[in-house]
C-alpha cells in the first residue's frame, strides 16, 4: 500500500493528444539502463536487470465494487486478494486515528508485476463525486495496459460504471525502435474510470 493514485493528482487530458504511455505498456520486464544490451520489449536478461521492478499501482476508489466492474469484469483481471483492515500512515489518516479500509489486488498474467490495487474507506461513504479536471499535468499518473483486442476491450470499458471516454478507438503510428524499420502501429483508447484514474489501452498491430 505505498504506491497509489489520488483524484487529486490527475486530470483530464485532451481528445486529440497523443499516447504518452506507449513507450511503458510495451516494456514487460525491467529493461536495462539506455541504450540497454538487450531488446528493451523482452523480459531482462540476468546481466541486465535493474534493481526495481513496478509491481503495483493502487487507487483509492469511492465503490470498490463499482470498480471492480471495470478492472474485474470489463478488462478480465484477477482477484487474488480481498480483505478488511486498518492503516495507520498519515497518508491516509491525516494525523488521525487509525481507518477501516478494504483492500482488493488484481493481476493480469504476471504473478508478481503489472498489478492493480484498489482501495476504499469503509467509515466515509459519502463521498463528494469526482472532479472534472481539464488537462494533464506534472503529478498526473496514466496507467498503460496492452490487450489482445483493443476494440473489444474499449468497448468493455466504456460500458463500466463511471467510464468516461477521452480517446475513442483510433490507429496511432510511432517511429520504429530501429532506423529503418516499419513504423510501430498502435490500435487504443484513452479514459478516466469512475474515480478519475486516466487509462490507456492499446494494441500492437502486426504491420
Amino acid at each position: 500500500m505505498r504506491c497509489w493514485i489520488s483524484r487529486s493528482a490527475l486530470a483530464t487530458i485532451l481528445a486529440a493528444s497523443c499516447s504518452i504511455g506507449f513507450a511503458l505498456a510495451q516494456q514487460t520486464g525491467g529493461a536495462a539502463t539506455s541504450p540497454p544490451s538487450q531488446d528493451p520489449t523482452k523480459i531482462a536478461a540476468p546481466a541486465d536487470r535493474v534493481p526495481i521492478d513496478l509491481r503495483r499501482t493502487t487507487i483509492i476508489v469511492r465503490d470498490l465494487d463499482k470498480s471492480l466492474e471495470l478492472y474485474r469484469d470489463a478488462l478480465g483481471m484477477r482477484v487474488n486478494y480481498d480483505a478488511r483492515m486498518t492503516v495507520s500512515s498519515p497518508a491516509f489518516t491525516q494525523g488521525g486515528p487509525p481507518r477501516p479500509i478494504r483492500l482488493v489486488l488484481l493481476n493480469a498474467n504476471d504473478p508478481w508485476i503489472g498489478w492493480i490495487g484498489l482501495i476504499q474507506y469503509t467509515d466515509n461513504p459519502d463521498l463528494p463525486a469526482v472532479s472534472q479536471p481539464k488537462a494533464l499535468g506534472p503529478g498526473s499518473h496514466i496507467m498503460v495496459a496492452a490487450v489482445a483486442d483493443a476494440q473489444k476491450a474499449c468497448d468493455a470499458a466504456k460500458a463500466a460504471p463511471g467510464v468516461r471516454m477521452i480517446v475513442e478507438p483510433k490507429i496511432s503510428v510511432y517511429p520504429p525502435r530501429t532506423p529503418g524499420a516499419a513504423p510501430i502501429r498502435v490500435l487504443g483508447c484513452q479514459f478516466f474510470d469512475a474515480d478519475g484514474a486516466y487509462l490507456e489501452l492499446n494494441q500492437t498491430l502486426v504491420p
